[in-house]
């Protein structure tokens, strides 16, 4: 029977693993090497009726917010409009966690898209020690009182997760398990609390579910008029949720508006590095396994097709996106843009051996090729020489470990380096 039971939950976890569009199992091992493939076109160099670029007005003024809106036309669609949040509740649910080290903030916020109104809530794990605290700021895929270990979170009515999420199921913890990794998506609480760092944990599918039905029918509701950008999608929509809890951390005492870091691994990951490539308030990115329309290359014609991440998620991304299936070469630019739009503030891209899928050497060529424009804006180019060259200091860095898709101590170890040095007490 326990050998029944472990293929019968093998084959569920590969079935759960497509589903969740995490499938990397049987997957070759990805090259360690450098990578010669070069992402085009030149970023600073002379495009359609525009000069080279050489200073870093000319990059501000002009090429980057010609890249940022050929993004979003082509790939993320509009971006709803930047009105404030609604503060609906805002209080400490528990003084005295992690040891007394720490103390569980739940704020409650009112977002406006249109004419539509939507909850979502954020929870902050804060250090009990002075402040203001560089705060992290996670975004799930599933809601906060299924995966944060504290009691007193409740479930808001009505919203709509995958089944992996219900933390009541062993089998399904161990499925979730299986796709996310052994933290799953909460960080080692007590290390970053020891180093200073508030937590902020939120689940974007508050606003937008992830999924094509429900996720469709959301994005349908609110679309109104002409959108500069396309349609609403639901990876830049997710963004745009970042921007309004930033909203809120401005108005913080306790949180130090000057230090906000995104995180977030898969499909987060994309969401994450978008959200800081268009908002300058954001001050660092971690974005894991990114991937396709993440910061992976498209050109390069190596892991996950355009053609099969708009079918399998259709609700991601505008419908310009899908024209470019089977044709990325067609792409007037690639994932290196969104990418060079961070610069020159700290950005963090998470990769892994097995995770061929995501393209960790796409990922890397994107970063090489962003690193002039880091270069120009005074940053540091990106200075690794393969995918295991991780360096803690520097601004664009590149993370890679064994095993395969997912969130596991191996990665929190350069993380947390990585954080302190550009985020830490000074």
């Amino acid at each position: 029977m326990r050998i029944l039971k472990f293929i019968l939950g093998g084959l569920t976890a590969l079935i759960a693993l497509a589903i969740v569009g995490c499938s990397t199992v049987g997957l070759p091992r990805v090259s360690t090497g450098p990578t010669n493939f070069t992402a085009t076109p030149d970023l600073l160099a002379p495009y359609g009726g525009m000069e080279q670029v050489t200073t870093a007005q000319n990059w501000r003024e002009e090429r980057a917010p010609f890249w940022r809106n050929m993004l979003l036309s082509q790939v993320y669609g509009t971006i709803p409009a930047p009105i404030a949040p609604e503060i609906v509740s805002d209080r400490i649910i528990s003084a005295d966690i992690l040891e007394g080290r720490a103390h569980l903030r739940e704020v409650q916020l009112r977002l406006t898209i249109g004419e539509h109104t939507f909850r979502q809530d954020v929870h902050f794990v804060v250090p009990n020690t002075s402040g203001p605290h560089p705060v992290i700021l996670g975004a799930g895929s599933c809601p906060n009182a299924l995966i944060l270990p504290f009691e007193g979170i409740s479930a808001a009515p009505g919203v709509s997760y995958p089944g992996y999420c219900e933390s009541g199921s062993e089998f399904m913890h161990s499925v979730a398990t299986f796709v996310f990794g052994r933290y799953i998506e909460v960080p080692p609480l007590e290390q970053l609390i020891d180093r200073g760092f508030a937590y902020g944990a939120y689940y974007p599918g508050m606003v937008i579910p992830d999924s094509i039905e429900t996720g469709m029918a959301a994005l349908s509701s609110i679309r109104e008029g002409e959108m500069e950008h396309g349609p609403y999608a639901a990876i830049g929509t997710w963004a745009w949720v970042a921007h309004r809890i930033t909203d809120y951390i401005e108005t913080s005492g306790e949180l130090d508006a000057d230090r906000i870091i995104l995180f977030g691994h898969s499909r987060s990951g994309k969401s994450s590095l978008l959200a800081g490539a268009l908002d300058d308030r954001i001050a660092g990115v971690i974005s894991h396994q990114s991937g396709t329309a993440g910061a992976a290359l498209q050109k390069n014609d190596v892991g996950e097709t355009i053609s099969s991440i708009t079918e399998s998620f259709p609700h991601w991304f505008t419908p310009s996106y899908a024209l470019y299936a089977d044709r990325a070469q067609d792409l007037p630019f690639d994932q290196h843009a969104l990418v060079a739009l961070m610069a020159p503030r700290p950005l963090l891209l998470g990769n892994s051996a097995r995770d061929q899928w995501s393209d960790p050497r796409g990922s890397f060529a994107s970063a090489r090729a962003a690193g002039e424009v880091y270069q120009l804006l005074g940053g540091d180019a990106f200075s690794a020489e393969n995918l295991w060259d991780f360096d803690a200091n520097a601004d664009l860095a590149f993370q890679f470990r064994e095993g395969t898709h997912g969130i596991t101590p191996e990665d929190w170890r350069p993380f947390m380096q990585w954080l302190t040095v550009h985020f830490g007490s000074e």
